[in-house]
């Protein structure tokens, strides 16, 4: 997406935001929208992006390549350090065709899947590059894989991100869509945050995991891009969308969570059944307790925190800290200098002093993409009148 577009979007989400919130909508649930008010509050959406574009003075901005949050690293991730491609590149003359695809002719979509003709040539300014790489798949030997987003000056402003394998710039496959009339059926697509290639269903095949991003316009969160995990599985001479896997992993996301790449490959290892999970690095970070949607359209944010920070190495050695503040008398508490190996999801450690003279155990539990912090044994010291410390359960769900 060009600079121009992505500005454009990001300066009247607010404002449908809080449009919505004026009309009642705010307790809506997304669901209970009908299909025609959803494509309404896009078209809405739609023509405040293109009045604002043309008020704009002065010529036309270049088109530019715009930041991916959360992919530093990326490239490890996907094990493509590197290979990034630029659009139009054409495949070299060493790289190995698949036999049975010589001589197929490439107009018709593989599969049939989606329906529809394969374009002749792509845009190249609707190529994602941050999210087109090169890679060795499977049977598809030495391919381009193309993220395409879709044309916003278009007839259809719900279109949804499109997905390709490319060999030069011939274009082997179109990814199917994952909903109706080539959008996603959840809301205006906004970005693309990742693209993993991995094995999800243990057929010794890489498969195609995508982390797509979409704003609905319906309820206080319409406006806040969220991240939407779709999974492609590879057959061969065909990809197929697997939407039961990938509405389970879904589940798991919270809205306003940092999604990244690591925790749904950790999602896909604990609830596809490849095995226990033994590497816990992917839950290293700062882990805080919900706030709700709310916390997104408050002037300030709320000074209540409760914080699990934590560094896990060799697998299963842990190091952190717990904070907790509280809201109304800004007192804080914190067990710092945590230590200790997880095992089995668990982990137990006992402190001497949160601040207050408090004593427990702390009972940290890894959650499939959560953290859960249960203080148990818990002695409040005779001095503390306050009362103050940290006790109780604290459910830790967003990751910053």
């Amino acid at each position: 997406m060009n600079c121009r577009s992505k500005k454009s979007i990001k300066g009247t989400v607010g404002i449908v935001a809080a449009v919505m919130l004026l009309a009642g909508c705010g307790g809506n649930d997304i669901q209970s929208r009908s299909e025609d008010t959803e494509k309404d509050d896009a078209l809405q959406l739609q023509q405040n992006i293109e009045e604002q574009d043309r008020a704009e003075a002065g010529s036309e901005e270049q088109p530019e390549q715009s930041g991916q949050s959360g992919q530093q690293g990326q490239a490890e991730e996907q094990g493509q350090s590197g290979q990034q491609g630029q659009s139009g590149q054409q495949g070299q003359s060493g790289q190995a065709e698949r036999s049975d695809r010589q001589g197929q002719p490439t107009q018709q979509l593989p599969g049939g899947e989606s329906g529809g003709r394969l374009p002749g040539r792509l845009d190249a300014g609707r190529i994602l590059e941050e999210q087109s790489f090169q890679v060795k798949l499977n049977d598809w030997g030495e391919v381009r894989f193309v993220s395409y987003e879709p044309d916003h000056t278009g007839e259809n402003p719900l279109e949804d991100v499109t997905f390709y394998l490319l060999r030069g710039e011939e274009i082997l496959y179109q990814f199917p869509y994952i909903g109706t009339e080539d959008t996603s059926d959840y809301g205006m697509y906004y970005d693309v945050k990742f693209v993993v290639f991995t094995d999800t269903n243990a057929d010794g095949k890489e498969d195609v995991v995508i982390g797509a991003e979409y704003m609905t316009g319906a309820g206080p969160q319409g406006a806040i891009p969220h991240v939407v995990v779709r999974i492609y599985e590879d057959y061969g001479d065909h990809f197929t969308y697997n939407e039961e896997f990938s509405d389970k992993i879904n589940d798991y996301l919270p809205w306003e969570s940092n999604v990244l790449a690591k925790d749904v490959k950790r999602l896909i290892q604990l609830t596809g059944g490849n095995g226990q999970l033994t590497d816990y690095e992917s839950y290293s970070g700062k882990w805080r307790v919900s706030t709700g949607y709310v916390a997104a359209y408050e002037e300030t944010a709320p000074v209540s925190r409760n914080e699990l920070t934590c560094q896990i190495t060799n697998g299963n050695e842990f190091s952190g800290s717990l904070f907790t503040e509280q809201g109304m008398t800004q007192r804080i508490a914190s067990v710092d200098e945590i230590t200790g190996t997880i095992q089995n999801g668990e982990l137990f450690y006992d402190f001497t002093d949160d601040g207050w003279g408090g004593t427990g155990t702390l009972h940290i539990m890894f959650l499939p993409n959560q953290i859960n912090v249960d203080v148990l044994n818990y002695q409040m010291a005779e001095e503390n009148v306050s009362g103050y410390g940290i006790s109780g359960m604290y459910e830790m769900k967003i990751r910053e």
